[in-house]
């Protein structure tokens, strides 16, 4: 079995946020105002990140934010939420209400300087 950074901390009691930002802002990068994306559609704090299959990389982006969480409630086969040590809530619907059912993220953010709460969809790259 490892012991990967996110396994310690499940063993002590679930990660903050905070612990999974190095691994996710290299991944998904950031802005200098701390939002994830381009600006979509809406709200100032809702983002789009484009991909090739927005599924699986909404998956990979709430499994990096909510490594280490304390629980991880279903939400009625929609999605996950997640809630970390410090407060933070990651939640992951797999179709959003949006027109386009986009699966989104959103990160409603408890102590974590650099990055701010937001809701991000994950929406399928346009071709050239």
């Amino acid at each position: 079995m490892g012991t990967g950074s996110g396994d310690i901390a499940a063993l002590r009691g679930g990660n903050k946020l905070v612990d999974n930002i190095a691994d996710l802002t290299s991944k998904f990068p950031v802005t200098s105002k701390g939002y994830f994306g381009h600006p979509g559609k809406g709200r100032k704090h809702t983002r789009n990140i484009e991909s090739a299959n927005p599924a699986r990389t909404a998956a990979e982006f709430a499994s990096i934010a909510s490594r280490g969480q304390v629980s991880a409630i279903p939400i009625e086969g929609k999605g996950m939420t997640y809630r970390m040590r410090d407060g933070s809530v990651v939640t992951h619907r797999y179709v959003s209400s949006s027109k386009d059912g986009s699966p989104v993220v959103e990160l409603k953010v408890k102590n974590v300087s650099g990055i701010k709460s937001q809701k991000i969809h994950f929406v399928k790259k346009k071709g050239k």
